[in-house]
């Protein structure tokens, strides 16, 4: 039974049957997308299911199941997450997902905008609660999202009747919590509240804060004083990076609709008879794998290649005891499909029209008479390799919309590593070849470190004689720290430094790109552009390599000036962030002014391919930076339109 304040008016009477909650189609596709074809419920999960409401209240369900009675302000929700049962996860989600999509009502229906002022809701009240030093943050960020989840019912149920059918559901929960009279006492009058619990009392202030107009009868006025004695200033502050935290979400999860949960719906369900088949081994999987392919994406003549780690090279091997054309393509320096999709372990889509794709993939295309060709990554260890299928164009299309699916379907079908796994690191062997690179690649950097040394040399020279007042002083720091960073680039291509590790230190975000900006003044002045810093004050120093940070910020800030054309303008900005599981983030959004990513280019913007550029534009830039993200534990996105590309990068301070 839940716990109730005194004079607490009668029970409200159960839901109609068949009540229920609807979820946003962005979380529950990525919940479907996540888990289909696995059989853990992976860490990174967890969040998800608290940025929704009615998943949320079904994980409450779960939770309590397992801890009858247990009061919900004492429990460490991220703990009890990971002892999940991935198998009731899967049904509560795709249970969730089939009923969502059979009620007519919410046919073109999109739910962003409830959901953001519930993530805000949710947002705030957790900040409250830390701020006044409520023991639960899990439990405020739960009464936050609650005091939204009647617009999220079915059933075409009036307000009123949609919040007595929640309060009754809340109240059926096998925990103890106030979090049914958060809703019971939504609109009270802020004087009849002061005595409140105090999860009411910051859960209510939180949503008069931040709700829309005409949602609740009381005004934001009544929020501040539900919220004090937390100063009118904090509560600002507060707002704004709420505001902040809720826009990354729903850029992140915001644009999906129904029919895209429909999709991910059928993908899960072929993942999971996929798992759930039985293999006799690699070969048996591929073949079976080709036929998927062939039957239910209408591709032909594929081609199973593996990779030969004594030669770096990809070798085309029998499918079902058919004989394979005498392809091998040498791993170093190729732009083939197929090579891509080995080192990023995704799905990569080449189309017989486009500028950059290479000779081989289209001898394949020709051959098949196909519009292009499909690169899906497979098998581990020593049975690593790609299969290429060709098709026509409009599913190619499709598939080149949805890499992720394909490349997890070959993971799962083919006894591939999941998509969590490092990216491949091809192993030469010890081939005439590679040694000879190898020796190569040495001599080159031992050269190089002389004329680096001597420029070294002749700056602290001329840093000296010109004096640390001189105009130009900070120019040389940049300068002397630039070749430093050269120095360590060039010395990790060798084997002097093998036994050295990553160099961690507080790196200053915003310092960085001041000095940045500055070094890439030339460039910029001479377009007639105009760089914009927008660098919040005192932001956390992150713990990390400064070199890669150096590098991630510095190719994003080249990219848009290059984007952005002559007289235009490009905006860098930082945040302090913090999400809902009260994790802070470092944001770093760069945007330019350009006229915005082709969506045809967009499906493979971070894989590494050819540019069509040339000179020192090997088209790498954005892959290394997505490379150099996630090794540090971030996470990149963009968006981008008519009137410009924006990046974000999000990295952890711990």
């Amino acid at each position: 039974m839940a716990q109730t304040l005194s004079n607490t008016p009668p029970r409200p009477e159960s839901p109609a049957a068949g009540t229920g909650f609807a979820s946003h189609p962005g979380v529950l596709a990525r919940l479907l997308t996540a888990l289909g074809g696995s059989g853990t419920l992976d860490e990174s999960l967890h969040g998800l299911l608290l940025l929704d409401p009615a998943m949320a209240v079904h994980m409450l369900q779960l939770v309590g199941n397992h801890h009858p009675g247990a009061l919900l302000v004492e429990l460490q929700l991220d703990e009890l997450l990971q002892h999940l049962d991935a198998g009731a996860s899967k049904q509560l989600i795709l249970t969730a997902a089939i009923a969502q999509l059979a009620d007519p009502g919410l046919a073109g229906r999109r739910p962003d905008q409830a959901w953001g002022h519930a993530l805000a809701s949710a947002h705030l009240s957790r900040s409250l609660a830390e701020r006044s030093g409520y023991p639960s943050r899990d439990e405020a960020w739960l009464a936050g999202l609650m005091t939204h989840l009647p617009r999220f019912a079915r059933g075409g149920a009036t307000p009123e009747a949609a919040r007595r059918a929640c309060i009754a559901h809340l109240e059926r929960l096998p925990l103890r919590t106030f979090l049914p009279d958060v809703l019971r006492y939504l609109d009270e009058p802020a004087e009849r509240l002061r005595d409140a619990a105090p999860l009411v009392r910051l859960a209510i202030a939180a949503h008069r804060l931040t709700a829309p107009p005409g949602d609740t009868m009381a005004s934001a006025s009544d929020g501040i004083f539900l919220a004090q004695p937390i100063d009118h200033e904090t509560i600002k502050s507060m707002l704004e990076n709420t505001n902040k935290s809720v826009e990354a979400i729903l850029g992140q999860y915001g644009t999906s609709q129904a029919g895209d949960m429909a999709v991910e719906l059928m993908r899960f369900g072929r993942l999971e008879i996929a798992a759930g088949t039985q293999r006799e081994g690699p070969e048996a999987s591929i073949a079976a794998l080709a036929d998927s392919l062939a039957s239910q994406e209408g591709l032909f003549d594929p081609i199973h290649l593996k990779l030969n780690k004594r030669t770096s090279t990809l070798e085309a091997v029998p499918i079902d005891g058919r004989s394979p054309p005498p392809i091998h393509i040498r791993v170093e320096g190729s732009n083939t499909a197929a090579v891509r999709a080995l080192f990023t372990r995704n799905c990569v889509v080449a189309f017989y029209d486009d500028a950059d794709t290479s000779v081989l993939d289209l001898q394949i295309m020709h051959q098949a008479d196909a519009d292009g060709i499909a690169a899906i990554p497979v098998g581990e260890g020593d049975q690593r390799g790609v299969m290429l299928i060709c098709g026509d164009q409009e599913i190619l299309e499709q598939i080149a919309a949805n890499p992720e699916h394909y490349a997890r379907l070959g993971a799962v079908m083919g006894h591939g590593p999941s998509m969590d796994a490092p990216p491949v690191i091809v192993e030469s062997g010890h081939d005439s070849h590679s040694d000879t690179l190898s020796t190569r690649v040495r001599r080159a950097a031992h050269e190089v470190n002389n004329p680096l040394g001597i420029i070294k040399n002749y700056l602290a020279i001329l840093k000296v004689k010109l004096g640390d007042d001189a105009p130009i002083s900070d120019e040389l720091r940049i300068i002397y720290e630039e070749l430093d960073r050269i120095v360590r680039i060039v010395r990790s291509l060798t084997h002097d430094d093998m036994n050295l590790g990553e160099s961690s230190e507080h790196a200053d975000v915003n310092a960085l790109i001041t000095d940045l900006v500055k070094v890439t003044a030339p460039t910029w002045h001479a377009k007639g552009l105009q760089v914009q810093t927008q660098l919040t004050p005192g932001l956390p120093r992150l713990h990390c390599d400064r070199d890669k940070l150096k590098q991630i910020i510095l190719n994003l800030l080249l990219n848009a000036l290059e984007a952005t054309p002559q007289g235009g303008a490009l905006r860098i900005e930082t945040a302090a962030l913090t999400n809902h599981r009260q994790e802070q983030f470092v944001e770093i959004t760069v945007a330019d002014s350009g006229t915005g990513i082709p969506p045809e280019r967009a499906a493979q913007l971070f894989n590494p391919v050819e540019s069509e550029k040339g000179g020192v534009h090997a088209g790498l830039g954005l892959s290394i930076v997505k490379t150099l993200t996630e090794s540090l534990n971030g996470v990149i996105s963009f968006k981008s339109n008519n009137f410009g590309t924006t990046f974000q990068i999000s990295l952890p301070l711990s």
